[in-house]
């Protein structure tokens, strides 16, 4: 027996309060892994909810002794689901066992799930090795933050709280990521920036991962993070819109899901990511986001934001509103663009009367969820959306009118093969 099962026993037995029973399970943890016992370890940790730290250290022992016996298709879902890549100060041990791994002889036998297993170790150690030390370190996601608001309010694009584009060039658009970073560095590449500097990019909703790690934790902030760094990169040329959740998460309002915060498992990543100093990278997000754009205007007639209103909200918006009178306010007063972001009517009245407010023939916009990619409701909405392996894109040219038909032809899918729907598993849908 375990010394994890032992201690669970005396907890139960003795109805320990959680302070004590927190105490015996942190010397059942140490001794199982003295004992060459990570997994039961691992499971002590997860019980009695110990931290990070103790599920990173036993969940980096697991790897390694899995490792050690070739079972590369369980290592790679230890790794995997414990992020032991990007584990703060802890990731180094996995970092060098998982970048060693190309050295194994090609005359060594593995049962081919092993073989896959073994290749995504490498791919995962390449793909998150150069970034790791950029992310975690608390400074620079300071700094790439800031950088990323400095070049967006001084780009002459930006009035007030809209962009208004150029007409000439393209556009590319996605609908709601949700922290899933294979999409979006899918997406980037498709778009291929440096040989096009005419064509804008624009990205939403990043924030809050569809899926966590094993132990419940939110990593979106890895892909914020990527994105910000885009921004600095291909200045006026990719553009971050606010959708609900950031503007939640500006105002310090959580969304719950099951009976859960999702910003519970958003601090909890985040303190995975950077330590007691999270909160530094947090409040400096809060402040990017106050400045984030809610609406996206072009010169033919095609209006981009995260959703649009309801009916009685409708008249309250404007391109003067967005321009000039929310410019300086604060969005706890623009309660307009809180009805924005987080409205969902697609009747065909309502769709004709906002169109006509805002002097625009189509309205492109994530926010809601569908298992296809790609939504239209009415003659004048195109709602995309990008979370899964489903997703969608738009692409449409700056210089010329568009029928509503024709548009909703310029949507096309970010991957090749196409997923069943019960296969897409749950969405974020607030």
């Amino acid at each position: 027996m375990s010394e994890f099962e032992r201690a669970k026993k005396i907890i139960r037995k003795m109805k320990l309060p959680k302070s004590a029973a927190r105490d015996q399970a942190k010397k059942a943890f140490h001794a199982d892994l003295g004992n060459g016992l990570p997994h039961k370890a691992l499971q002590c940790a997860k019980e009695f909810d110990l931290g990070n730290n103790y599920l990173t250290e036993a969940a980096t022992e697991l790897f390694t002794v899995l490792v050690s016996r070739a079972r590369f298709h369980d290592a790679y879902k230890v790794l995997k689901g414990y992020n032991l890549l990007e584990a703060g100060q802890n990731a180094p041990k996995a970092v060098k066992i998982a970048s060693n791994l190309d050295r194994i002889p090609s005359s060594v036998k593995l049962e081919q799930k092993d073989q896959i297993g073994l290749k995504k170790i490498l791919q995962r150690s390449r793909k998150v090795g150069s970034r790791r030390l950029k992310i975690n370190d608390v400074d620079n996601a300071i700094e790439m933050i800031r950088k990323a608001k400095a070049i967006r309010d001084k780009d002459p694009n930006v009035k007030g709280r809209a962009i208004i584009l150029p007409s000439d060039g393209d556009v590319m658009l996605c609908g709601d990521f949700h922290g899933n970073t294979d999409n979006i560095q899918k997406f980037i590449h498709l778009a291929n920036l440096e040989q096009n500097p005419k064509r804008i990019v624009i990205i939403q909703e990043i924030l809050h991962a569809r899926r966590l790690t094993e132990d419940l934790r939110d990593l979106s902030f890895d892909t914020i993070l990527y994105a910000l760094d885009l921004m600095a990169r291909y200045p006026g040329q990719v553009y971050y819109l606010l959708g609900n959740h950031d503007l939640g998460f500006h105002l310090g309002r959580d969304l719950v899901k099951a009976g859960k915060s999702l910003n519970r498992y958003l601090y909890k990543g985040m303190n995975f990511q950077f330590g007691d100093r999270y909160t530094e990278v947090a409040d400096e997000y809060k402040d990017f986001i106050g400045g984030m754009p809610a609406a996206i205007m072009t010169q033919n007639g095609i209006f981009m934001s995260h959703s649009t209103p309801k009916k009685a909200f409708v008249n309250l918006l404007s391109h003067k509103y967005f321009t000039e009178t929310s410019a300086e306010l604060p969005f706890r007063k623009c309660k307009p663009i809180v009805a924005l972001v987080n409205g969902r009517d697609y009747a065909p009245q309502t769709a004709q009367i906002f169109a006509d407010k805002m002097g625009c023939d189509h309205m492109i916009c994530g926010h809601t969820p569908t298992v296809k990619g790609v939504k239209v409701p009415n003659k004048h909405h195109i709602i995309i959306d990008s979370q899964h392996a489903n997703a969608r894109y738009i692409k449409f040219r700056l210089d010329r009118l568009y029928e509503h038909e024709e548009l909703v032809a310029c949507v096309d899918a970010l991957h090749s093969s196409v997923v069943a729907s019960e296969d897409i598993g749950e969405l974020i849908q607030f």
